[in-house]
């Protein structure tokens, strides 16, 4: 009873965080909009983490980096909390989310970037968005797995993202591992925790959000890497110095049968 209580209570304050979001970008100049919402995704994710005792560290503070495309591997529904606590991004994510009740409003709120991998022909538009946003100073996080991973393997990417950054001399890319390090209190080491926490083992984003906040104590590390400049790449090209830095971030993870990115979206 005690985790749907504080779900519940969780829930609430982001609805509540949300809707002053709301308000308060629409009082202001429409360019100090997009870093208003960023700094109040983080409050809120900060907020949120505290209600279910999760505790995030990051292995170097980056908060101040507008205009980088962040990527990051992908275990649960709850990392974009996790890397929103520590870091000013937006998300870009699938479009049928804005279709969930509560959680496509709240998205839509804090200026999530959406994606229909249903449709083919899309990469370009997207690259486009993500392009435009960060041209705008702000960062955008992706996760070029496409859908979360078991924790014991790095899935091959798909690489729409990067053709966001590709001939942009400008552009820049900074590679985020998250780990799991403690679970109710007890440390955990290599694959053990990211495992226990995957999505991969629930049918449901309730169900495995349920499970998540049945933890007492849930510990994440962000390992952030440095940049990686991105001149003269292809996309291709910039996926795998992008999944090379995260795999060398993880350091124990093995990378998953198929090396070689998908040329998909």
């Amino acid at each position: 009873m005690w985790v749907w209580l504080h779900l519940v209570c969780a829930l609430v304050l982001t609805i509540v965080g949300s809707i002053h979001t709301s308000i308060g970008a629409s009082l202001r100049p429409r360019d100090e909009r997009l870093a208003y919402r960023m700094k109040r995704q983080g409050m809120a994710a900060r907020l949120f983490c505290r209600v279910l005792n999760i505790h995030v560290k990051a292995s170097s503070e980056a908060r101040l980096a507008p205009g980088v495309l962040r990527v990051s591997n992908h275990l649960t529904a709850l990392d974009p909390i996790f890397l929103a606590s520590k870091l000013d991004v937006c998300f870009a994510g699938k479009a049928e989310i804005t279709r969930w009740p509560i959680v496509g409003w709240i998205c839509r709120t804090y200026a999530m970037l959406l994606v229909d991998r249903s449709r083919k022909g899309q990469v370009k538009a997207f690259a486009s968005q993500v392009r435009a946003r960060l041209m705008e100073r702000g960062s955008v996080m992706v996760f070029p797995e496409g859908t979360t991973g078991d924790g014991k393997a790095l899935l091959p990417f798909k690489t729409g993202a990067f053709e966001s950054i590709r001939g942009w001399d400008e552009g820049r890319v900074q590679p985020i591992f998250v780990n799991v390090i403690g679970l109710n209190r007890r440390a955990v080491q290599g694959s053990e925790g990211r495992e226990k926490v995957s999505h991969v083992h629930h049918d449901t984003f309730v169900g495995h959000v349920y499970y998540l906040a049945g933890f007492s104590r849930l510990d994440i590390e962000l390992r952030i890497g440095p940049f990686i400049e991105t001149q003269g790449m292809d996309r291709k090209a910039i996926s795998k110095a992008v999944r090379e830095a995260i795999l060398l971030l993880a350091e124990t993870i093995p990378t998953a049968h198929s090396s070689e990115p998908n040329a998909g979206s």
